[in-house]
């Protein structure tokens, strides 16, 4: 699948994605009273409004999962498609991202130190 989302949002949600994977509790719920959602959970929805990133991980299309999200929860969503929990989705998403990247011309070094970088300003 080709995806819409620019490098730079690539590249910054597979920062995310390495840190909610690697350091437990990051990704852990605000506690804002408006927003009961993590951080992560957040940066992933916005930079993949149309659901196509996490559809294509789900194994569906992402017409059918907008339409799912709207009535179930993520998690509900994942264990429905076999992947088991949460964590083993954000590591497929991880590897994702890393091989979007990669086919975009990036190198692993330069991934690497893009991710060792930013993780430390974002955490």
């Amino acid at each position: 699948m080709n995806m819409k989302l620019s490098t730079k949002n690539v590249a910054t949600l597979l920062v995310a994605a390495s840190l909610a994977a690697a350091v437990p509790g990051i990704s852990q719920l605000t506690v804002s009273k408006k927003r009961r959602e993590s951080r992560f959970d957040r940066l992933l929805q916005r930079h993949d409004r149309k659901g196509e990133l996490r559809a294509e991980l789900l194994s569906m299309n992402a017409q059918d999962f907008r339409q799912a999200i709207r009535t179930t929860s993520l998690d509900t969503l994942i264990s429905q498609s076999g992947m088991g929990t949460k964590r083993a989705f954000r590591m497929a998403l991880v590897g994702r991202l890393r091989d979007e990247l990669l086919s975009r011309g990036w190198t692993r070094a330069r991934i690497e130190r893009y991710v060792l970088i930013r993780a430390v300003r974002m955490a």
